[in-house]
């Protein structure tokens, strides 16, 4: 590998921990932005998540997969605790959301095991990953974001995917 290319290979992998406390430190001139190589990361674990919820719910329970759920978090808890030097931000607000943030996350989990149960992993992963349409749309309207006509179309082809997998 040219020396160039080997720069640039370790200016993006400069600093990459284990999953449980991801840290990726990308450099200023690093041609991937921050958000996509965090958001291709999430697509990942995601991905792997849902395939290993299929092969579960097939065998337990939704409850129980809920259950193992959030004992399977429970090092990556302890792994941020410990790398923020066993500090909790206090900021009011954002610990309400942050519980909030879980409950509805842990709902979504329930409901994600029984759609498993029930149904095939190849379309309910694909529908239940539009979730973020329902962000956009409380983002537009509650925190007055904008989006522009490519975005829109988009989400259009978002939906009509959805129809298409489902037929």
């Amino acid at each position: 590998m040219a020396r160039n290319e080997q720069s640039k290979v370790q200016s993006l992998t400069s600093k990459v921990q284990c999953p449980t406390a991801l840290t990726l430190d990308l450099d200023e001139n690093a041609e991937m932005p921050k958000w996509l190589a965090y958001s291709l990361l999430c697509l990942f674990w995601w991905g792997i998540f849902g395939f290993l919820a299929k092969l579960g719910a097939d065998r337990i329970s939704p409850g129980h997969m809920q259950i193992l759920f959030t004992v399977g978090m429970i090092p990556l808890v302890l792994a941020a605790f410990f790398r923020s030097q066993r500090k909790v931000d206090t900021d009011r607000l954002g610990v309400i959301y942050g519980v909030l943030n879980g409950v509805f996350a842990g709902l979504g989990g329930l409901a994600y095991f029984a759609a498993m149960e029930a149904g095939k992993a190849s379309i309910v992963g694909p529908v239940t990953s539009l979730f973020p349409l329902l962000t956009v749309v409380l983002a537009v309207s509650l925190l007055k974001e904008r989006m522009n006509r490519v975005q829109m179309f988009g989400i259009g082809l978002a939906l009509v995917s959805i129809c298409i997998l489902s037929i």
